[in-house]
Order: C-alpha cells, then sequence, then structure tokens
C-alpha cells in the first residue's frame, strides 16, 4: 500500500514536468579536460537505487557534497535507479515514472553544470522500461556525456571518454565506461561483460595508444558488477584470527559461520562489509584488462557495503558503496572521489560519508535514521522525533 500512494504520488508529480527526451543523442562532444594546475577530480556515486519519489536526505545531499567537492566529472555507476519502485505494469506511465526517477538527481547536476557519465546496473531495467529509453532521458540533459553505441555492443553504455591534457594538445587520461549487464539468463546469477564488448575495448585501447605514440594511455575503468577475481583476494580464516584482517562474517545454511577476509598484502584500505556478487560466468574481462596494461585501476558499485581498494596483477580493484537510502546499505553510505593528475599514473582516493559530511547538522544525522532502509521502526520514529526538535531548536 506504502509503495502504492507513492507511484501514485510521484505520477501526480511527473504530469507536471516537462522533460523531453531526444533520440539517441549524446553530448560527448563536451570536452574533458585537465586544469591548468594539471588536475581532474571525478565523483563516483553509484547505487542511489531509489525509486520515483527520491529520498529527500539523499537529494540533499547529492547536491550539497558535489557543490562542495566541485568534481569535473560526475561517474554514474549503474543501480542509479530501482526499477521496480518506479513501474505500475504499463510502458506509458512507467516511462514517465523513470524519467521522474532521473531527473530527481540528473536536474540536480544539470543546476550545478557538472559532466555526468553513466553506465547501468542490475535494478535499472528490471521491469518493462529499457536500458536504451534510459539512455534517452539521460542524454536530454545538456550535462551528459554518456554515449548509447547503439546494437555495435552488447548491452547499453560502454564507452569510453577521453581526458585531454591542460593544455589540450593530446589525450591524457582516458575513462572506460562499461555496461556489465544484468542477470545470466542461461547460468542463473548476474550476467558478465561480453566477448564483443572486450574486443572493442582492445580495440579501442590499442587505437589510443597508437595515437600517443605507442604508449598505453593510463585509464580507468567504471561498471557496476564487480569482477571474478576479487575472490582470488578474499581467504577464509580461523575465528581466532580473524581481528588481525579486514573480514566479514558469513553464516551458512548449516549454522556455522565463515570468516572471510581480504588478503593484508593486497589490501591498500577500505572494508569488507559484504561478500561481493561477481557474474557467475568469468568472461575474461579481467584478463583482458590486466593484457593490455592502461587499466590503473577498476571502479564498481553493487555491494552496498564495501568500500575496500585493493591491488592485484597491477590493477586496482575499488569497491564504492551506496550513495542512497532506497536501498541496504550501512553508516558507510556516500560517494567516492579520485584525484588524478595527468603527469602520473597514481591517484588518490577517499569515499565522503553522509554522516561524517552532515557531522555537525543534527537535523541531517537525524534523517539518516528517518529514511535509511535498515532502519527499525523505533529508530525511524526517533529520527523523525530528533529532526522536529533540532530543527525547532536551530530556529531559536
Amino acid at each position: 500500500m506504502k509503495k502504492a500512494i507513492s507511484v501514485i504520488l510521484a505520477l501526480v508529480l511527473a504530469l507536471g514536468m516537462l522533460i523531453t527526451a531526444g533520440a539517441a543523442e549524446t553530448n560527448a562532444e563536451t570536452n574533458l579536460q585537465f586544469g591548468s594546475d594539471g588536475n581532474f577530480r571525478i565523483m563516483q556515486i553509484s547505487d542511489i537505487q531509489d525509486g520515483t519519489l527520491l529520498t529527500p536526505a539523499t537529494k540533499k545531499f547529492l547536491k550539497e557534497v558535489v557543490i562542495d567537492a566541485q568534481p569535473d566529472l560526475i561517474v554514474l555507476t549503474g543501480d542509479n535507479i530501482s526499477a521496480g519502485s518506479s513501474t505500475l505494469g504499463t510502458e506509458a506511465v512507467d516511462k514517465l515514472l523513470v524519467k521522474t526517477a532521473i531527473n530527481n538527481f540528473m536536474s540536480v547536476f544539470e543546476e550545478i553544470g557538472i559532466p555526468v557519465a553513466v553506465s547501468f546496473g542490475n535494478h535499472d531495467a528490471e521491469q518493462i522500461v529499457t536500458k536504451e529509453y534510459q539512455m534517452e532521458v539521460y542524454n536530454s540533459y545538456d550535462c551528459c556525456v554518456a554515449i548509447d553505441e547503439g546494437e555495435a555492443l552488447y548491452g547499453c553504455g560502454t564507452y569510453n571518454l577521453p581526458i585531454y591534457s591542460s593544455d589540450g594538445s593530446k589525450i591524457a587520461y582516458n575513462i572506460w565506461m562499461i555496461d556489465s549487464n544484468m542477470y545470466d539468463d542461461v547460468n542463473g546469477g548476474y550476467d558478465y561483460v561480453h566477448q564483443n564488448q572486450l574486443d572493442w575495448y582492445v580495440k579501442t585501447s590499442n587505437e589510443l595508444k597508437a595515437q600517443n605514440g605507442g604508449k598505453a594511455v593510463p585509464s580507468m575503468m567504471f561498471q557496476h558488477i564487480i569482477v571474478n577475481e576479487i575472490y582470488d583476494v578474499i581467504i577464509e580464516v580461523p575465528e581466532s584470527e580473524k581481528d588481525g584482517y579486514e573480514y566479514v562474517a558469513q553464516e551458512n545454511d548449516d549454522g556455522t559461520v565463515t570468516y572471510n577476509a581480504i588478503k593484508p598484502e593486497v589490501l591498500r584500505k577500505g572494508v569488507i562489509n559484504e561478500m561481493p556478487c561477481p557474474p557467475t560466468v568469468n568472461g575474461g574481462q579481467f584478463n583482458t584488462v590486466v593484457n593490455q596494461g592502461d587499466v590503473v585501476a577498476m571502479f564498481f558499485g553493487h555491494d552496498h557495503k564495501n568500500t575496500f581498494e585493493v591491488s592485484y596483477k597491477g590493477v586496482d580493484l575499488v569497491n564504492t558503496p551506496t550513495a542512497g537510502f532506497g536501498s541496504y546499505g550501512d553508516y558507510g553510505r556516500g560517494v567516492r572521489i579520485i584525484d588524478i593528475n595527468e603527469a602520473s599514473t597514481e591517484y588518490e582516493t577517499e569515499i565522503i560519508e553522509y554522516v561524517d559530511f552532515y557531522a555537525d547538522d543534527p537535523v541531517m544525522l537525524a534523517q539518516y535514521d528517518v529514511y535509511a532502509n535498515e532502519s527499525s521502526v523505533g529508530q525511524v520514529l526517533a529520527g523523525v522525533f530528533k529532526t522536529i526538535w533540532y530543527t525547532i531548536i536551530s530556529i531559536f
């Protein structure tokens, strides 16, 4: 009933919107470029995963954190919306609901004027509104630099975005946006990056290398679902030794508990608070990336509670938590900042967590308990009371 009321209210709001989505056009001619200081900042936002009515705390956080961090590029790494919370089962109506869901955050980025790259996750198009249609909606915003490659590749939204040097003379860096797809209809579980996507990546990478005098252009790769090789760096540890590792406890069907930890020698920083969920089939993406030798780091979402950064075979595997309140998560909710410099393949990255960002704002901290998916009824009620109380005392 609660969902039905929300969707009906959202539909009423959507009918008042004038959103016009062009036919598969892109604004990718907008050049990305290092600043005069040689720096470029990326903000990765993953798993907003809300419905047609975006949680107010999420919207406020996204707007204020973008204004505060001033990124040069925003990268959305999938599950940007929840298709299940933006559907009534009728195509025309659901398209309107999906448009509204996307507009909730894209209008914020459009107002601020930050370029936005988009990839999809497994929840964006679970219902009848396709990724292709959603890409049209994204590309109706001037700030969007995403590309719909049409039927050339499996999925929707596999493309690259070059970043030019500060003097504009060459491509100094490259961003790979990969559609990691949705569900594996043959084998079950999650889908994988398919061979024609990998062939395109190798071909394009080689073209960039040729333009760069035979030297690989340093790159970063962004997608939703993590690669299978993450399990190469996860080991089972005894309960008595678990506190010496970054670990997660996993309850088994027989009632026993297994403690799985990231190998200390590969862990840069961050936490593992849930077991990663890679594809059922290993399509060879990671090995292809390693062999190509251009990707410095791969960034993922999908697993909402993980923030780890690991280095494996010369490539960093980095997980970014959920930025929203529409689905499960924990106090690590936030966005990832990535700072790169045109003179180096090194980079700096950190998570800006919601609770840290609003550490001095008791109203917004109270809003966490009001909207967090995992909050109990008691926590929600306490959060509502605190919100009212702190709002009142801030007036006087």
